[in-house]
């Protein structure tokens, strides 16, 4: 194969029912020199031997496997430490990509102007689930220049209230990630919170193609659709704290204020999440030091 220009990252843990469909829209890219990394998070249903078995019908794809579950976090560090490509996409394992995705995406950024790149996506089901968050990922209809420095955007998304941390809605020039030295933050959920945010406050330069080529499935059991538990607090509390940490990084006026946003929305999307289900006692559990921080976040 000649060189590789996109490296796909896929962790896997227990997706084994939408694991295939998810690979073979990888595989069916019109992009060819590509590769794909499944890191298999020490699943328990048969996510790796569906794995191994696509590998052989192509050898792009490449399987690296835990024996415990680890996080995504580290899964999508190893496989980005494993990716030899000249970009970079992180996808998920129960999601769906067009097959020009890719193709269309290195063309417009092959020229090297760009440190990333962004593009719609939109949210299904097929069976009942709903979201019970705004799944739907149009922005660029925004976007009316070819060439954004990223503070900037993520303020335009933002004001408009369509900026999402999905890091699935980004394909990243490999280089742009290895100046900042940037990984996912281990050990916790909503990774995406504060790697996303760092690209983007980084980012000199940020195009856009205005074509919806991601579906993301909403499904049982999932990170986005499982009821709120303390570990889930928890998470939230350590992302939100890692936030506000990065105002030493980026402490010019406008990016705090939007370092702020984001501490304050990943608390106020929780608060409102409990008071729908019904969960008073956990909120009063975690009220004071819900609070102390979404204080924190107007100092």
């Amino acid at each position: 194969m000649s060189r590789i220009k996109v490296s796909v990252i896929i962790p896997v843990f227990n997706t084994a029912p939408y694991l295939k469909e998810a690979v073979v829209s990888v595989f069916n890219q019109t992009l060819k020199e590509i590769e794909i990394i499944a890191v298999n998070d020490g699943s328990t249903d048969n996510s790796l031997d569906l794995l191994n078995n696509l590998s052989l019908s192509d050898s792009r794809l490449k399987v690296i496997s835990f024996e415990k579950n680890v996080g995504v976090s580290i899964c999508r560090n190893t496989g980005f430490d494993a990716a030899q490509g000249e970009f970079i996409y992180f996808f998920d394992s129960d999601d769906i990509i067009e097959p020009d995705y890719l193709e269309i995406s290195y063309e417009k950024m092959k020229s090297g102007k760009y440190d990333f790149l962004i593009f719609d996506g939109t949210s299904f089901s097929d069976s009942g689930i709903k979201a019970g968050f705004n799944a739907t990922y149009e922005r660029t209809y925004l976007m009316t220049k070819d060439d954004y420095n990223g503070t900037e955007l993520v303020d335009l998304l933002i004001q408009n209230k369509k900026y999402s941390c999905s890091i699935c809605l980004c394909l990243v020039r490999r280089s742009f990630i290895d100046d900042l030295s940037l990984r996912f933050y281990p050990g916790v959920l909503y990774e995406d919170v504060l790697y996303t945010i760092q690209l983007y406050l980084s980012a000199k330069s940020i195009t856009f193609i205005p074509r919806t080529f991601f579906h993301r499935r909403v499904r049982e059991n999932s990170t986005m659709t499982s009821k709120v538990s303390a570990k889930n607090i928890d998470y939230r509390l350590t992302v939100g704290n890692e936030l506000l940490k990065l105002e030493k990084h980026f402490n010019d006026k406008l990016s705090l204020k939007i370092l702020n946003h984001q501490t304050r929305s990943l608390f106020i999307f929780l608060i409102k999440t409990m008071l729908r289900s019904g969960q008073f006692g956990l909120l009063a559990k975690y009220s004071f030091r819900i609070t102390r921080i979404i204080i924190r976040s107007f100092l």
